[in-house]
């Protein structure tokens, strides 16, 4: 009996160091497998935020590409070009003193108000500004023309309705009336202003300097 019970001992202590091999043996197995399955996510997720990388700079350029083409302006129309005969005014209002003055572009206000045609075929180029305040009068107009001398007579024009019609105030009248009329090469020009002759020699000088 001691025999067989010692047999029996030794067999369920055999099979329980079998059993506790096998759990192991699948523990360890699962371990590895999770194991593998991390280390993949992690290399699929490393070459990703490498592809990641690498395609932001391109993206980065393509819009670099497109705010570059937006800023620059097109042919047909885009930003709205400087009167090419505005640096001649600069000059006139580099001397004296001038109120605040804008350019004056209505169709209509240089038709009805200044007696000039924009669509005058003789008319190169033309630039008006004025003083918006009626308080205030002052006027640079300069047209580059074919036939200067009848851009001049437009110009006297001008100078006519405003001593006759325009100039209200006092001040105004001996303005209108000292203003200046005259021509240098292919440029007609009106000043109306309290330092009309200094202006007139300014303009004629950047003339010449063209």
């Amino acid at each position: 009996m001691k025999k067989i019970i010692a047999m029996i001992s030794a067999i369920a202590v055999c099979t329980a160091m079998f059993t506790a091999c096998s759990s192991g043996e699948a523990e360890t197995t699962e371990t590895t497998a999770d194991t593998t399955i991390s280390e993949t996510a992690a290399e699929e997720t490393e070459a990703e935020t490498e592809e990641s990388v690498e395609e932001a700079p391109a993206e980065t350029e393509e819009s670099a590409e497109e705010s570059t083409e937006e800023d620059v302006p097109s042919e047909d129309g885009g930003e709205a070009a400087a009167n090419a005969l505005q640096p001649l005014v600069d000059a006139a209002l580099a001397v004296g003193e001038w109120p605040a003055m804008m350019e004056v572009t209505d169709t209509m206000m240089l038709t009805d108000y200044f007696v000039l045609d924009p669509e005058n075929a003789n008319y190169l180029n033309m630039i008006v500004m004025q003083c918006p305040m009626s308080a205030t009068m002052s006027e640079i107009i300069i047209i580059e023309a074919e036939d200067v001398e009848a851009a001049k007579a437009d110009l006297n024009a001008r100078r006519d309705k405003a001593i006759s019609q325009d100039a209200w105030y006092p001040n105004d009248v001996e303005l209108a009336e000292a203003s200046i009329v005259g021509a240098e090469g292919n440029y007609a020009y009106f000043v109306l202003a309290g330092s009309a002759a200094e202006a007139e020699t300014a303009i004629v000088e950047a003339i010449k300097a063209l």
